[in-house]
């Protein structure tokens, strides 16, 4: 049974779901960039924003039975959320780099194999 939800938790659920959502579809299109290990990553990280989005006693639930302060715990869910989101970030402008870096070398090795040197 699901609480009584505010505006907030309704926005920060339909986000978490939109990404989840996104995630699957990069990854049923088999998409270069979505990899098995970014969908479960994304999967793990956005299912938790939903379960906390949710039922937010959750975190408190846990970082009590952690040993951890009520404050504490949203400040290390929020800083934990914020550092994957810029780690994925980084992964995707990574990856196309190597897919630019690729393609730039293949065209220069055919441009050379064309010209007939092999310098």
């Amino acid at each position: 049974m699901l609480p009584k939800l505010t505006f907030y938790q309704i926005i920060l659920a339909v986000v978490a779901i939109g990404f989840i959502y996104t995630g699957l579809a990069k990854f049923i299109r088999k998409e270069k960039k979505q990899t098995i290990i970014k969908l479960l990553a994304t999967v793990f990280i956005w299912g938790s924003v939903l379960l906390f989005a949710i039922f937010p006693r959750t975190p408190h639930i846990i970082s009590r039975d952690l040993g951890f302060g009520h404050n504490l715990n949203t400040l290390i869910f929020v800083g934990f959320v914020v550092v994957l989101m810029i780690i994925f970030k980084l992964l995707t402008i990574i990856e196309r780099l190597e897919r630019d870096i690729s393609e730039i070398v293949r065209k220069e090795a055919l441009k050379k194999l064309n010209n007939g040197t092999t310098e």
